[in-house]
């Protein structure tokens, strides 16, 4: 699951020419968790794809009341008010070449579970004709930084009705729900999606079939396997 890629998607631009995408790169992991136990330092790795250097830059945006009908984001440009530091925060990825993203957790957890997300995006650089109109589609990521509290609660309410699954968390740390199957006979099974429900929130999915569901739940202590009837 912590390889699975959270992108941002085709951001399209206009320029005063025309050009291929050249900027295209992988991360080879898309969340990142502290823990109170746990290190306090984090390192992703960038791997480019691409014939060309590339300008890569990164923002740190805090989600207030994740998962929730309210949830926004605050863009942090201080390091010491985000608590979380990402370095280096701009940089050249050169072709073929890998980069090491560093992720510093400047304070201890608390009570709270702490949220951000971090857009790791190139920069288009070299326009100068502005007579001629082209597009380039630029592809970048949104990493997923998870602060676990300091000392974890973890407390939900799961149950499957029919095809809808519907989770309630009343813990004070996001509960992970992956790894999921449903099987109607050996080797033949359904991949329901995954479902992230943070702290006060509410989730639901739609699952493939009307039968028992198998999960993978992970609360940022331990994995454990269930089933839903």
């Amino acid at each position: 699951m912590r390889k699975i890629l959270s992108v941002l998607g085709g951001i399209v631009l206009l320029f005063g020419w025309c050009a291929p995408a050249h900027a295209e790169f992988t991360v080879n992991s898309a969340i990142v968790e502290f823990t109170a136990d746990g290190l306090r330092q984090q390192d992703i790795e960038l791997t480019s794809r691409s014939q060309a250097n590339d300008y890569i830059v990164s923002e740190i945006h805090e989600v207030i009341h994740p998962g929730q009908p309210d949830e926004t984001r605050r863009l942090l440009d201080d390091p010491a008010q985000a608590g979380l530091l990402v370095t280096p925060d701009k940089t050249v990825l050169t072709a073929g070449g890998r980069k090491i993203l560093r992720f510093v957790l400047l304070r201890e957890p608390d009570s709270q579970e702490h949220i951000y997300r971090v857009a790791v995006k190139p920069v288009v650089n070299g326009v100068e004709d502005s007579n001629k109109v082209g597009v380039k589609i630029l592809i970048g990521y949104e990493i997923l930084v998870i602060v676990r509290p300091a000392a974890l609660a973890p407390s939900y309410q799961a149950q499957r009705q029919g095809k809808n699954f519907i989770v309630v968390n009343n813990g004070n740390t996001n509960i992970l729900f992956q790894n999921g199957q449903q099987c109607t006979a050996p080797g033949n099974c359904k991949i329901p999606p995954v479902l992230r429900v943070y702290p006060g929130g509410r989730g639901q999915m739609t699952l493939p079939l009307d039968i028992p569901v198998n999960y993978s739940i992970w609360d940022g202590a331990k994995t454990i396997e269930k089933r839903f009837d």
